[in-house]
């Protein structure tokens, strides 16, 4: 049998060291920076170094988590932390922002890539895509089911790639690395780190009963392991960076159960009674069965281990009646035994930096020798000796002053330089300082595992060499031209305005995008015979594009005449490559540094759009390479999340407990829900598209064309169809018209303020605040 991985989540010391008695295969963690789980408690960059250690003496691998996306200022000390830990054993590092993708593969080729979840890969064009990035594994979106999973481990492999599937643990109710709510709502943004689970907020009674309305239960893989093995999936990740050391010992001990018993070819475990002894909100598996619906909400998002076990003792007959302290009493006692069992267990896992002693020893005539001694080893690890004789000293005195000063830098991350010993060590001698660092490079080598350490690339050189290939970044705004207006539709009623537009004529330049559907394939007729007959009509297509959906794409692209499209979903950028078709990132792409630009153009990408989550500071330092625009979206519904969950089922309520083909081809729903603070979101639902949670007000920020002057080749407006808060108080062919003016400064044109007299109400609070 093949070997089946178990990752472990760890989020302080002591959990890393659960996992690791556990008998976790490997650990992913995060340090105090560049992380996407800052409520952890994480690491400092001395405890990486030790707990590195610790987990290879166990057999364990160790994975970091670098799976934010990166701002530009952000970029000097990226490059620092990355210069450190190339230098470390570290077995893998995981990754979201395609510039870190760029930065690893061009400056750190011997670091090896993971691509997070973040980056919600779900069809072979994404995978195709990271292959080409660098990446050797990637983790697969939570919400396939396992026929969609053997299709991506299946590819994956033809790739070289190794497919990661979450097991256990939360479950997150949209898209990996598309959801803003805590964004939006909080600034708080998950895309960094921070999301403040608004989804598992309490909002007003809903229409069926629910305080909860977005609360899903825990995700658990357990009764579908041998399936998962059997599709093909090569590593088994356990959610859980803020959860406590009892919490990732129980549950990694138990999987560790499981795995051996299928490794030895026996009968598999059916209790998960250890699962819901420690936190749990009840446990679905409606993903991986494909069977998504109403069974997978709960009305509770706090632990629901009480509860559980509580039903268990009420079923029995002749059940106490305070079965709930009874109940309550037990797990109490029962997590503290853990606790206290783990503990022990972990106290002789010692990450302090081992000590080392150096012997120095030589006189006039003889060599130098330099003794290394780790930790309390008898007789030495590791001797060096000078190639040269010690010589009369004349100008330049080799004293035990300068010697100690020479090799303090072997204190490190790594290891304390506890002592030096001269009691064989005659001074008034020579040797050039040349050849003493030749020596202290040999220890350095021994200590980072015979492996000379690799010089550290410096980033003010790379900045350099890189400005040189941007030249908007030292191009005045006079020399740059003005932004063209882009206009985004999203049905055949939208399309009256894009006529309305051809119809006017004008020479000013105008660039109109229609949204195709997240379902494809049963569009695929009309959407051809749409862009045939209206040749000047380019494609955007969505950031959610599954594996049936992406086979209908290619044919779609293979039988239409555009030249170029919008693309939210890197894997159709893979094909329109393929095809040469030029296509423009889309902005929930999340690009937000010079390197993701870069990194975009090498595989096909021809401009992109700054992420709406950045403000004035954070946009204005990106700078396009050669041949490469930049566009923003001025004016838009602000999207919240996408789920492939339905989110009536809780809110407004739907005949239907579980999904099927037609709720995503024909369903068209619309409603509210409110959050005790009064704020409300819009839940909206297109045919042919997946569920949405939308902001209450647009986003409408003209004001950055003045902002951040002639950034953009193009701003784009919009116009798709979604009920909100904010009403058009002038015709939309008025404000495309007034907007393209604006632009251009014409004489007349309308003000900022005037502008934001085009809509009833519109909000810019992300704009303003940023990451």
């Amino acid at each position: 049998m093949r070997n089946i991985e178990l990752l472990a989540p760890g989020g302080d010391i002591d959990s890393i060291k659960a996992a690791i008695v556990a008998g976790a295969d490997a650990v992913y963690c995060g340090l105090d920076n560049f992380n996407a789980r800052k409520r952890a408690e994480n690491l400092n960059f001395e405890q990486l170094c030790g707990l590195l250690r610790v987990a290879h003496q166990h057999e364990c691998q160790l994975f970091l988590t670098l799976n934010i996306i990166v701002l530009e200022h952000e970029l000097p000390a990226l490059f620092k932390l990355l210069n450190q830990l190339v230098n470390t054993d570290i077995d893998g590092v995981i990754v979201q922002d395609l510039g870190v993708f760029e930065i690893l593969k061009r400056y750190y080729p011997s670091l090896e890539v993971h691509a997070s979840t973040q980056l919600t890969t779900h069809n072979s064009g994404q995978l195709s895509f990271l292959h080409q990035m660098g990446a050797n594994r990637a983790n697969l979106s939570r919400e396939l089911n396992l026929d969609e999973i053997r299709l991506m481990s299946a590819k994956a492999h033809q790739l070289d790639m190794l497919t990661e599937v979450f097991v256990h643990g939360s479950n997150c109710i949209g898209f990996s690395g598309l959801c803003y709510f805590s964004s939006a709502h909080g600034g708080n943004s998950g895309n960094r780190g921070r999301c403040s689970q608004p989804c598992r907020d309490q909002y007003q009674t809903t229409e069926v009963g629910a305080e909860y309305p977005l609360n899903m239960k825990d995700n658990s893989a357990f009764d579908d392991f041998a399936a998962l093995v059997d599709a093909g999936v090569d590593s088994l990740k356990v959610e859980g960076r803020i959860k406590k050391y009892h919490y990732v010992h129980s549950v990694i001990s138990t999987w560790r159960q499981q795995i051996n018993q299928l490794q030895q070819k026996q009968a598999l475990s059916k209790d998960k009674s250890a699962l819901y002894t420690v936190f749990n909100r009840d446990f679905t598996n409606g993903y991986l069965s494909g069977k998504v619906g109403k069974e997978m909400y709960i009305d509770n998002p706090r632990d629901n281990a009480v509860q559980h076990f509580s039903a268990i003792e009420q079923s029995k007959p002749h059940a106490s009646a305070d079965v709930v302290q009874v109940v309550k009493q037990r797990l109490y006692d029962q997590k503290t035994l853990i606790i206290d069992s783990v503990g022990e267990q972990i106290k002789p896992l010692d990450i302090s930096k081992p000590l080392i002693k150096l012997v120095i020893s030589g006189q006039l005539g003889g060599v130098l020798n330099i003794d290394v001694f780790v930790a309390t080893a008898k007789q030495p690890s590791f001797s060096v000796q000078s190639t040269s004789l010690l010589s009369t000293a004349t100008k330049y005195q080799l004293s035990k002053d300068e010697l100690t000063s020479r090799f303090a830098s072997l204190n490190s991350n790594q290891y304390q330089l506890h002592n030096i010993d001269f009691s064989q060590y005659f001074g008034d001698v020579y040797l050039s300082f040349k050849e003493l660092t030749q020596m202290k490079m040999a220890i350095v080598s021994y200590l980072n595992g015979n492996k000379a350490p690799i010089k550290p690339v410096e980033f003010s050189e790379v900045r350099k060499a890189r400005l040189a290939d941007h030249p908007n970044s030292s191009t005045t705004e006079s020399e740059l031209s003005k932004p063209i207006c882009a206009v985004l539709i999203g049905n055949r009623k939208d399309l009256a305005l894009y006529r309305a537009l051809k119809q006017q004529k004008t020479a000013r330049a105008l660039s109109v995008y229609y949204a195709v559907p997240d379902s494809i394939a049963c569009e695929s007729d009309k959407l051809i015979a749409l862009f045939n007959a209206e040749p000047e009509l380019k494609p955007w297509f969505g950031a959610i594009v599954l594996q049936q959906e992406f086979e209908a794409v290619v044919r779609l692209l293979k039988s239409i005449p555009q030249t170029q499209i919008v693309s939210n979903n890197t894997g159709i950028g893979i094909i329109a490559k393929q095809l040469g078709i030029s296509w423009i990132a889309g902005p929930h792409l999340n690009t937000s540094n010079s390197f993701s630009l870069t990194s975009l153009q090498k595989q096909g990408c021809n401009g992109a759009f700054i992420s709406n989550e950045l403000n004035k500071k954070q946009i204005k330092p990106i700078h396009a390479p050669k041949a490469f625009s930049l566009h923003y979206s001025v004016l838009h519904p602000i999207l919240l999340m996408t789920s492939r969950q339905c989110l009536f089922l809780q809110s407004a309520g739907c005949d239907k407990k579980v999904m099927d083909e037609e709720c995503l081809s024909i369903c068209k729903k619309h409603t509210t829900i409110t959050n005790v603070k009064q704020v409300d979101f819009v839940i909206d639902k297109k045919r042919r598209d997946h569920n949405n949670l939308i902001g209450a007000e647009l986003f409408f920020n003209p004001s950055i064309v003045n902002d951040i002057p002639n950034k953009f080749d193009s701003v784009l407006l919009d116009l798709r169809s979604i009920k909100t808060q904010t009403e058009f108080v002038w015709p939309q062919l008025d404000l495309v018209n007034a907007f393209q003016d604006y632009l251009q400064q014409l004489a007349g044109c309308k003000s900022d303020e005037q502008l934001y007299q085009a809509l009833s109400v519109s909000t810019r609070a992300q704009y303003l605040k940023g990451l």
